[in-house]
């Protein structure tokens, strides 16, 4: 026969079991979704992305695509091949280093991108505005 003690404790244990593995369920998945959203790949892709769009839509359609406007024929031809790469070195350095201090999120321990290979290309699409455009980005990252 079960005592008095072991009716009245049994359902809070077994309350504090199920809570105790819920949380140590929930560590773990929250533990592997930081660890996917903060490795250096995926840090390297947002940072990428963030710089590559900026040297697009405020540097690079300004200074050249613009001028390409009025020869819908040559940009025709960009949209197929693309304008020629873009190196990561070129996206930290352009308009005076705006973006020298991203530099570090390319360079961890056991994990660095080669600035001189690592690149996008750009592919404009049409109606050839600031936004329509494509990136196809290629890593060179160890």
């Amino acid at each position: 026969m079960r005592s008095v003690k072991h009716k009245l404790f049994a359902p809070i244990a077994r309350k504090i079991s199920i809570g105790v593995v819920i949380i140590s369920v929930l560590a773990v998945a929250g533990n592997l979704a930081a660890s996917a959203y903060f490795s250096p790949e995926k840090i390297v892709e947002r940072e990428m992305t963030k710089i590559a769009k900026d040297y697009y839509e405020n540097y690079f359609y300004e200074n050249y695509t613009e001028k390409y406007l009025s020869q819908k024929d040559k940009l025709e031809r960009l949209e197929k091949n693309g304008f020629p790469y873009v190196y990561l070195r070129q996206l930290l350095h352009y308009d005076n280093g705006k973006h020298a201090d991203s530099a570090p999120n390319f360079r961890y321990e056991g994990y660095t991108c080669d600035t001189n290979k690592t690149h996008v290309i750009f592919y404009p699409t049409v109606p050839y505005g600031r936004t329509d455009y494509r990136a196809e980005y290629h890593y060179e990252c160890k």
